[in-house]
């Protein structure tokens, strides 16, 4: 693991200073910060409260101040893990590639089996090594009835229970719409029509074939329990393999009962071959999903040039641009430019990516301006997502007729208004990520003036970040350097040049992070 200085996050172009300063006006009082040995970092401690910093159990500092100075902990914290989440990605990706291969195990070992029995056994004790639970259960559904009937069960509780129905109770309404839900509190759930059962907590997938429901498994805990989204997701894809390993042992079933084994066991093979691929066209169609987030056609705005480019480093990434008719300034309408990176990567990173943007175009129009459209997003994104799950953006609302616009970064990297002689300006944060800080935290924003012959870039950290062989980042510096040898061209020739230049510093080694970049250039001919 990397050693971390406070010294260092305080001291590095991640915006905190603007931060603080916004604080600091928004609660009328000062904030400090100081090293683990007390030596003073940002402002003059004066005996008022301290907040630690910490990253693992590992003190890194203090933050001090009457009111505002948790929140800069809480900042601080974030940075610090921030640091070290690039130096994790090999852990993270190990993870992922462990647990798709316990899938496809577990597919592999479906496949062979052919009674419906051992099918919901062996789920029952694949679904225990994923997710904690006291108690389980499969649960399949007679169709002339709406009764659902125990197959395989485990623990004190469920085993013993009778009467499920489809429609009654929380496990009979996953059977009746088809959709799993987690339930953390079982006991206040009005649905809840077993008195005497002693489940907490429970986390329950259909077993789906098609859009059929045939029956549910249900896990459950009789201690509280937190169940989270990623139980669930876990669950799901249980179900998905076991609803067509279940079909299969029923086929069978009836084939022998038919006569017509041969027949119906290269059917069962075949869908057995499906089953195997059924995680991985969910991965495809993801990510044919998420490409279509992105906007198909960026818009054209006279006397500007408009590009943009992202790279996934996996199928599914967790950036993203926008370009959108956003408010109105005098009698001209205005665009909102957007480039968001979301904490953490691969599949999870998407479905947070998604909800981005949902949230950014559902409150577009709705807000007042472009610094209460981000508190309102942030609101949102802080009350419908995981605490360690949040949003950087950076985003400029302008007005192409005059090209004065407001800028706002929410925690996210530099963005850079180049002139037409090649000078870059940095433009910092101004405001912590988005979702990560309870709501009430002010954004402030930067005035923005694109003249003739300006260009304005907008990138996620995957540019900066890239590194070679050698470990060595791309940087800032060489993202200028590349900027200035083709600030006069187009905007998708600049797009073109950053990314080339970015490949031939990082040569074969491998993409960690997904990688945007956004340009908007406007036509210098206004000065001739």
């Amino acid at each position: 693991m990397a050693r971390i200085s406070l010294k260092q996050i305080v001291s590095a172009q991640n915006g905190l200073r603007p931060i603080v300063a916004a604080l600091e006006s928004a609660f009328g009082s000062t904030v400090a910060v100081e090293d683990s040995a007390g030596a003073p970092l940002l402002g003059r401690a004066d005996g008022q409260q301290r907040f630690p910093v910490a990253h693992e159990g590992k003190d890194l500092g203090w933050v001090s101040g009457a009111r505002g100075a948790d929140a800069v902990a809480a900042l601080l914290r974030f940075l610090a893990e921030k640091e070290v989440e690039r130096k994790a990605l090999g852990s993270e990706v190990l993870h992922l590639y462990r647990e798709v291969n316990l899938i496809y195990s577990f597919s592999e070992k479906l496949a062979a089996l052919l009674d419906l029995d051992r099918v919901a056994r062996l789920t029952l004790q694949e679904a225990r090594h994923l997710i904690v639970a006291t108690d389980g259960a499969i649960l399949l559904l007679d169709e002339a009835t709406g009764a659902l009937n125990s197959a395989a069960a485990f623990g004190d509780e469920l085993p013993g229970l009778s009467g499920f129905m489809r429609g009654k109770g929380i496990v009979g309404t996953v059977a009746a719409t088809g959709v799993g839900e987690i339930v953390n509190d079982v006991l206040s759930d009005p649905r809840r029509i077993n008195s005497v059962i002693e489940v907490r907590s429970l986390v329950c997938a259909p077993l789906k074939v098609g859009e059929k429901v045939i029956g549910v498994i249900v896990l459950a805990s009789t201690l509280p329990m937190a169940y989270e989204a990623r139980e669930l997701k876990l669950l799901n894809t249980l179900a998905l393999h076991t609803a067509t390993a279940i079909e299969n042992a029923r086929l069978f079933e009836r084939t022998v009962q038919a006569g017509h084994e041969r027949e119906r066991l290269l059917a069962l093979n075949k869908q057995a071959e499906v089953a195997r691929a059924g995680y991985e066209r969910e991965l495809e169609l993801a990510a044919t999903i998420q490409a279509d987030l992105f906007p198909a056609q960026l818009p054209h705005l006279p006397g500007y040039d408009l590009a943009a480019r992202n790279r996934p480093a996996r199928r599914c990434g967790g950036d993203y641009y926008d370009a959108i008719p956003s408010l109105a300034t005098g009698d001209a309408a205005s665009i909102l430019l957007c480039v968001a990176d979301v904490s953490g990567k691969g599949l999870p990173a998407s479905l947070l990516m998604s909800h981005m943007q949902a949230t950014l175009r559902a409150l577009l129009g709705r807000s007042r301006s472009l610094t209460a459209l981000v508190e309102d997003a942030s609101a949102l994104l802080y009350g419908s997502t995981a605490g360690n799950k949040y949003v950087t953006a950076a985003m400029l609302d302008l007005a192409p007729t005059s090209g004065l616009g407001r800028y706002v970064s929410a925690g996210h990297i530099n963005s850079w208004l180049v002139d037409r002689d090649g000078v870059m300006h940095a433009l910092g944060s101004t405001g912590p990520p988005l979702g990560l800080l309870p709501p009430g935290l002010p954004y402030a924003d930067t005035a923005v003036s694109i003249a003739p012959g300006d260009c304005l870039i907008l990138c996620s950290d995957g540019v900066t970040d890239a590194q070679n062989h050698a470990e060595e980042e791309f940087g800032d510096a060489r993202l200028a350097e590349a900027i200035a040898a083709v600030h006069h061209e187009s905007a998708e020739h600049i797009v073109a040049h950053v990314f080339a230049a970015v490949d031939a510093f990082v040569g074969s080694a491998p993409q960690f992070d997904d990688i945007t970049l956004m340009v908007l250039r406007r036509d210098g001919s206004l000065h001739k």
